[in-house]
């Protein structure tokens, strides 16, 4: 999912702009947290190209200081590296917070959108906006296209299913790190920020579920 995409996305796309089948409290709603997570993504990938930059250099100047007296150089590098995976365990709680919370929110929407409900209170969408247990992503998850999708069918259908399956799979890991041995926590307030995996598969999945379906779903509503 690119970063300049995201912050084009959120200024200009029908998702944002025109998409009357959602509340307004909806559109609101969605436009912050796909904001936040767009911020998220692009802060995760500086830390991450930050923290390598800091071990290099640390490796760097324990090669050359090996056997010497005075070890200030490492030592600084020592302390600027146990600040950086501070830093890079802090942004990725964050995200996960926000990008899970995005998945269980955009599914929610589908789901909505192709029953015709009513749309959700106030109090509905700042339930579905806060970070979910692992249980409540993997329910999400456990949608299937010709639920979420309706009028689309064959290839679209399946790939939806093929990815959707891939991130379940991802998510039902993480249930298997957890001493609970349950679904039913929050994974920023159960397991470290490493146990999380790869987060790229999940923004690209809340970037599938925001900027091609429910903007396909409005755009297809306004016709």
């Amino acid at each position: 999912m690119s970063v300049i995409y995201l912050g084009e996305l959120v200024e200009t796309h029908p998702a944002f702009t025109e998409l009357d089948l959602l509340t307004a409290a909806e559109v609101e709603a969605l436009r912050d947290l796909y904001c936040a997570c767009a911020d998220l993504h692009h802060e995760l990938r500086s830390a991450n190209a930050q923290g390598h930059r800091v071990d290099q250099l640390l490796g760097n100047a324990l090669r050359y200081g090996e056997g010497r007296s005075f070890t200030r150089h490492a030592d600084a590098l020592l302390e600027l590296e146990q600040a950086t995976v501070g830093y890079l365990n802090a942004v990725e709680d964050l995200a996960w917070q926000h990008i899970s919370a995005c998945v269980v929110f955009a599914t929610a929407l589908l789901e909505r959108l192709a029953k015709g409900a009513p749309g959700f209170s106030p109090d509905e969408v700042e339930h579905l906006t806060a970070e979910p247990t692992l249980a409540d992503l993997c329910a999400a998850l456990s949608m299937p296209g010709a639920t979420l999708l309706p009028g689309s069918s064959g290839g679209p259908v399946r790939w939806f299913d093929q990815e959707r399956e891939k991130m379940l799979i991802a998510a039902e890991s993480l249930a298997g790190a957890s001493p609970k041995g349950s679904r039913d926590f929050r994974v920023t307030e159960e397991l470290q920020a490493a146990s999380y995996g790869d987060m790229e598969p999940w923004f690209a999945w809340a970037d599938q579920l925001v900027s091609q379906e429910i903007a396909a779903r409005a755009a297809s509503g306004r016709r």
